[in-house]
């Protein structure tokens, strides 16, 4: 069967070079039917034959094929089999696969809907995105590491017995189940509004037919809204992840592959704010075009940190030579998007200045600046310890407080300016209106301000730079939330007032008068509550605590009571457990009640060793207890022994349940916004119908 698998592997190196080959003539010759209908059959024969190498992947990893390297070291016998279907990005070549076949299934019906609604932009885009394709398949088919299909040699030692080494532990988690395919669904479709915004370039010439500038901007912007929304879920899944499974008492760390993911949403989110000044008042055109260009470089960047070895993460897969071919493509990339950039200079010069600096224009700009600094910021950071190995040859990382040194501040600006700027009006805002319309939300975020200062003081503290950054969040965060809500209230009554709707009612069916605008601001009001859980942890208390089964002991207002410990196998087998565990069961009471009882765990896995043939290997995960309210975590995590006494991690986390609060919100905020509802002049809501009036439509920085 993997004869099968790789002819059909290489199969697909040889239909993208020919759709994009086939494409690229078809542009120059004004769209010929007859190589665009060759290229699309190529771009349809691609997809049939990535699908066929997914398919047979997953089959492979099901029946433990072990005559084929990424199975065998991903794959054991003791392994369920869901996990068996989740490693196929577990690994290098797995999650290259996987990622090349997103990219061409998004590929395929991004151009099946381009050629219904502006059919001059088709050859260019299949062009951009099979060469893109192309790339990720070269890498597969030349790089060993990146083969899916490669077999063991037929003298290799290291298999003389092999029963799989197994999925690493840290992947064996229900977020991984689905946290990887959301932050492909967000990497890759990234590819899809960058061809689109290169293919309007492209395909504008003198003296032929012209791509619509109003229709690109709206497909670039679906599909942006699309790719920033998934990246943003899967971005926050992954701290789910990390809280509930690597024990080190957080859900963020600035680690560089973390940082990977987080760069192309900042851009993202810059994109689908300055999109809207250049539909409403044909400005900022070239911001746009550079915007979603990084958008996508940034996409690749993180694929190359992943896969090259540049950095170490937690996250990174093994150490390979992939880092020259990524960075020559992110190179080759970013100077064509400058050239084309540069080159079609004229059509993006804006048709109107900016008229005033306190506009909604200049507020979109300042946006735009803000999030493309805190892109350097995570960039120089991620990359500082290559910069350094490169200039001196030592290697230095900076830490997770440098990078919170400069972003905590930047964040807040940018929980500012998100208040601030649906205040704004075009054109021109009057200093008056806008202090007026700040009133409420600014008494707002100073009351809140206030409380929570009397409510941390009231403790004693030691102040720090940290604790007053938080404060101050709090504040902007008040003040985001009750701006929005008075928008939206405002514009219910106006709505309520026209069409005598029942009054929940008409608030409800606000949302989806004007999507864009409405639904928009629900994302702004997840951010604020975001950043507030965020702002918590400068609160935080940690410290370690030994103590025998039976024993408590208090810290910071809490008892912790260690009822009682246990080494057992999960589950027992005849041959060898899937794990073995050491396991704590705690019970945290405060002011003699109990909150809750859970337990932490050391686990061991037996990973296969190829070499001796038997489960000699080792990797223990750490499965800490989580006793949540609604204002704090008492987050514990046994880390071993000491003296005959339990040596137990203890962290004190306020407010992590407001950060999966404003992550469930902004989750289902973002479904909305997706999904095609209140499109329609009518709303269903049950068996009776209800009209949406119309009102001025008022475009939403989301």
């Amino acid at each position: 069967m993997h004869i099968f698998a790789s002819v059909i592997f290489n199969l697909m190196l040889a239909t993208a070079a020919y759709s994009a080959l086939t494409a690229v003539l078809a542009a120059r010759k004004s769209g010929n039917a007859r190589y665009l209908k060759l290229s699309r059959s190529a771009l349809e024969l691609h997809l049939i034959a990535a699908a066929i190498c997914v398919a047979l992947l997953l089959y492979m990893l099901v029946s433990a094929d072990f005559s084929i390297v990424y199975v065998a070291e991903h794959v054991n016998l003791q392994l369920p089999l869901f996990y068996r279907f989740t490693s196929i990005w577990a690994g290098q070549a797995g999650s290259m696969l996987w990622w090349n076949f997103l990219v061409i299934l998004f590929s395929y019906l991004a151009v099946r809907h381009i050629r219904k609604v502006e059919p001059t932009l088709e050859p260019y885009m299949i062009a951009i995105l099979m060469t893109i394709s192309l790339f990720f398949t070269a890498i597969g088919c030349f790089s060993p590491t990146s083969d899916p299909f490669r077999v063991f040699s037929a003298g290799d030692k290291l298999f003389a017995h092999a029963e799989g080494r197994g999925l690493n532990p840290l992947l064996q988690h229900w977020a991984m189940i689905i946290h990887p395919p959301i932050l492909y669904l967000g990497y890759v479709s990234f590819a899809v509004p960058f061809a689109i915004a290169m293919s309007y370039l492209l395909a504008t010439k003198s003296g032929a037919a012209q791509p619509s500038q109003i229709s690109w901007v709206k497909h670039v912007r679906r599909w942006t809204l699309f790719s920033w929304f998934f990246l943003g879920t899967g971005i926050l899944l992954g701290g789910k992840w990390a809280y509930e499974e690597l024990g080190w008492g957080g859900y963020w760390a600035w680690d560089p592959v973390e940082n990977a993911s987080l760069m192309p949403w900042l851009t993202a989110t810059a994109f689908l704010h300055s999109i809207i000044v250049q539909e409403r008042r044909g400005m900022l055109k070239v911001w746009n075009m550079v915007l979603v260009s990084i958008s996508f470089i940034m996409t690749v960047v993180g694929t190359a940190l992943t896969r090259s070895g540049i950095v170490q993460s937690v996250h990174a897969f093994a150490q390979s030579n992939l880092g020259g071919f990524f960075m020559g493509f992110v190179l080759i990339t970013a100077l064509f998007c400058a050239w084309l950039i540069w080159y079609r200079y004229d059509l993006l010069k804006s048709a109107q200045p900016i008229e005033s600096l306190l506009s909604r224009e200049v507020g979109f700009l300042f946006n735009n600046v803000l999030l493309l600094a805190s892109l350097f910021i995570v960039f120089f950071g991620t990359m500082y310890p290559t910069i350094s190995e490169a200039i001196s040859g030592r290697r230095e990382s900076v830490t997770a407080e440098w990078f919170n040194r400069f972003m905590g501040p930047m964040g807040i600006v940018i929980l500012i300016l998100t208040g601030i700027g649906p205040l704004l009006t075009w054109r021109v805002t009057k200093v008056r209106t806008l202090l007026k319309g700040m009133r409420w939300p600014a008494l707002a975020g100073l009351v809140a301000a206030a409380v929570a200062y009397f409510i941390v003081t009231r403790g004693g503290i030691e102040w720090s730079t940290g604790k007053i950054l938080a404060i101050v969040t709090f504040g902007v965060a008040a003040f985001v939330v009750t701006g929005v809500l008075e928008e939206w209230l405002t514009a219910a009554r106006a709505r309520i007032a026209y069409t005598r709707e029942n009054f929940v009612l008409g608030i409800i069916l606000t949302l989806f008068q004007n999507k864009r605008r409405f639904l928009g601001y629900m994302v702004h009001i997840s951010l604020a509550i975001l950043f507030s859980g965020f702002a918590g942890l400068a609160f935080a208390n940690e410290t370690r605590l030994t103590l025998q089964p039976g024993e408590a002991q208090s810290f910071a207002g809490y008892q912790i009571h260690a009822e009682k410990f246990e080494e057992v196998g999960m589950p027992k087998d005849a041959r060898v457990p899937l794990y073995t565990t050491r396991m704590v069961t705690i019970a945290v009471y405060r002011d003699n009640k109990l909150l809750g009882r859970d337990t932490t765990e050391i686990r061991t896995y037996p990973m296969y060793n190829f070499r001796e043939g038997s489960y000699s290997d080792t990797q223990n995960t750490s499965e800490p207890a989580i006793i949540s309210t609604l204002f704090r975590d008492v987050y514990l995590q046994l880390g071993g022994e000491e003296k005959g006494k339990l040596v137990l991690q203890l962290w004190i986390n306020p407010l992590v349940r407001w950060v999966w609060a404003g992550f469930a919100f902004f989750v289902a905020m973002g479904l909305l916004l997706l999904l095609p509802i209140g499109e329609k002049k009518f709303f269903r809501l049950g068996a009776l119908r209800f009209s949406i009036a119309p009102m001025r439509r008022e475009e939403n920085p989301t």
